[in-house]
């Protein structure tokens, strides 16, 4: 039995193709790391966007990070999947998103119904390809695979997801 988060939560398969992780990347929320495949606990502890970490490449090596909810409008018929939430491009290795160019602004995660699986799928952009990402003219639909190929991307290098679902609202009594 695999013991991998990625393929546990369907991240690979669902998302992205089975590749072997070859950059460390760190998503930290309110200076707490997020582990993959774990439930944040409040919603409200990702309402600010969070700082990726880039452990490997170097500074000339540029990453393209994504952020998407395969889980919309629920996960038992995610018929709109995938939703964009944030993209970060030219982002130098050995550093994080906050060096980057953020071509989709943050979206914070906001799952209406049942358990819904943020990814961020980090991949290294071809020597020389600075600013050469196309941005996608919608949030909605988008398609990991898709984006990948038309920008010549390849496989990922690193990749995390953690899991959310609704804030319930507090009982009256």
């Amino acid at each position: 039995m695999n013991s991998d988060p990625l393929i546990l939560g369907r991240v690979i398969g669902d998302v992205i193709d089975y590749f072997t992780a070859s950059i460390k990347m760190s998503v930290i929320y309110n200076n707490k790391e997020i582990f993959t495949g774990y439930e944040v606990p409040f919603p409200s502890t990702v309402k600010t966007k969070p700082r990726i970490q880039i452990q490997g490449g170097d500074m000339r090596s540029l990453f393209t990070l994504i952020m998407i909810d395969p889980d919309v409008p629920g996960p038992s018929d995610p018929y709109m999947k995938e939703h964009l939430h944030w993209m970060v491009t030219d982002i130098p290795g050995t550093t994080d998103s906050t060096f980057g160019k953020e071509l989709t602004s943050y979206e914070k995660p906001k799952p209406n119904i049942g358990i819904h699986r943020y990814v961020f799928v980090l991949f290294k952009q071809k020597r020389g390809n600075k600013y050469s990402i196309t941005c996608p003219f919608s949030r909605d639909h988008f398609n990991t695979r898709n984006f990948a190929d038309q920008n010549d991307l390849g496989v990922p290098v690193a990749a995390a997801y953690f899991n959310a679902r609704r804030a319930t609202a507090p009982r009256r009594r």
